[in-house]
């Protein structure tokens, strides 16, 4: 077991209605931060006259991997979760996954990290969107 897994499990304010799509999304920011920044690495490590192609890709992976680490952040906290600031984060978290997906799109064919890459944003912008789906309207308490 991971020490996220069990760290929510051992939690005294554990999410108990979502504990899973919670877990999800937590891990799959973390996954994705580690693959936008590892894509933005692997960029700045190609030819030189691929660089300047590769630009608007490593803004995004690192856009992508900055929003992942605080949302990650942010839904780990189980103590007195705030709706406003999960659906916040949540938001913000899958419009930069979805802009750093679309761009190493268009890269995959001659680079294989932007395909790994896209593949983490596609993920995380799932797990985010169902974490954004379980919190309930009105501003209810996040965990229920």
């Amino acid at each position: 077991m991971d020490s996220t897994t069990e760290m929510l499990q051992t939690h005294p304010a554990k999410p108990t209605t979502h504990f899973e799509v919670v877990n999800a999304a937590i891990q799959a920011c973390y996954d994705c931060a580690q693959a936008t920044t590892l894509c933005a690495d692997a960029c700045l490590s190609e030819k030189a006259e691929d660089i300047e192609n590769l630009r608007e890709c490593i803004r995004l992976d690192l856009d992508a991997s900055d929003f992942c680490i605080a949302t990650g952040r942010l839904i780990a906290r189980q103590a007195r979760p705030v709706p406003e600031l999960w659906r916040a984060a949540l938001q913000a978290c899958i419009q930069a996954c979805k802009a750093c997906a679309e761009e190493c799109a268009q890269h995959e064919d001659r680079f294989d990290h932007c395909r790994v890459c896209r593949e983490a944003c596609e993920r995380c912008v799932e797990a985010c969107q169902a974490a954004l789906d379980a919190i309930p309207e009105g501003g209810a308490e996040t965990r229920h």
